[in-house]
């Protein structure tokens, strides 16, 4: 009978090595982001955090969720178009609005919380501001082409990890929404986050907005937020109790102040 000693010790150290290896390789793994978060940045929380119910008289705070962005850095075009946009939102009386979804970027920085559920090849974020949805597909390195793309409030979002830092990738917007400051844009809007963890229950969102045709230079702000495991996101309605919905002849019933 042939000695099979040396065949067993060596499938024994081919073993052990790929035991040694299995412990030694890194596994990858990403922060974990699934949970409800909320922005901190803005006035409600900072006053929170102050210990404070209101401002006093004249009292001003450090970090508001006030972004400096003014109409200066809009091209001549879209200028006259926030000139526009102004004078028609002039005429609502006080009170009233429509109910056009916000969309994205205003709706990263809405005093609401959102519900991030993480699956299989896509991140799903579920905002209590107007009950919106917004996916990030992550086994997709490209946006669909231009064809196949209708063009959105939130956009068609992709994203991938650079180490721990998620990073987002949107376009594919149509142009009925505002950026903030009630800035407008266009179809060309193309907006790139980055979030990254301060610690397990505290992220930041670095935010550039890019839109050649509206903007003469990108637009960049930072959010932070904060994980809260005790809060639900609740069901929201813009057009419940809202006093400016039209009439059957598509006016402004009761918002409109001058024909």
């Amino acid at each position: 009978m042939r000695d099979k000693s040396p065949f067993v010790f060596v499938t024994l150290l081919l073993l052990l090595s790929g035991a040694h290896a299995a412990e030694t390789t890194p596994q990858l793994s990403h922060p974990e982001l699934s949970g409800i978060w909320m922005n901190d940045d803005t006035l409600d929380e900072t006053l929170k955090r102050l210990g404070k119910k209101r401002l006093a008289p004249g009292e001003t705070l450090g970090t508001t969720s006030a972004t400096g962005v003014t109409s200066d850095i809009l091209t001549e075009e879209y200028l006259t178009i926030y000139e526009q946009r102004r004078a028609a939102k002039s005429r609502l009386a006080e009170g009233a609005a429509p109910c056009e979804l916000p969309g994205l970027p205003v709706l990263l920085t809405y005093p609401y919380p959102f519900e991030i559920l993480p699956t299989p090849g896509r991140l799903t974020m579920i905002f209590e501001a107007d009950s919106q949805v917004r996916r990030i597909f992550l086994d997709r390195d490209e946006h669909l082409p231009y064809d196949e793309l209708d063009p959105s409030y939130n956009g068609d979002s992709i994203g991938h990890w650079d180490a721990d830092t998620l990073v987002i990738d949107t376009t594919g917007f149509h142009d009925h929404t505002e950026l903030w400051g009630g800035l407008p844009h266009s179809e060309a809007l193309h907006i790139v986050e980055r979030i990254s963890f301060e610690d397990e229950d505290t992220i930041h969102n670095e935010v550039t907005i890019y839109d050649p045709l509206a903007l003469k230079d990108p637009i960049s702000r930072s959010i932070t937020y904060s994980k809260r495991p005790d809060w639900r996101i609740r069901e929201y309605s813009c057009l419940e109790n809202n006093r400016d919905q039209p009439d059957a002849e598509g006016n402004r019933a009761g918002g409109l102040i001058n024909n």
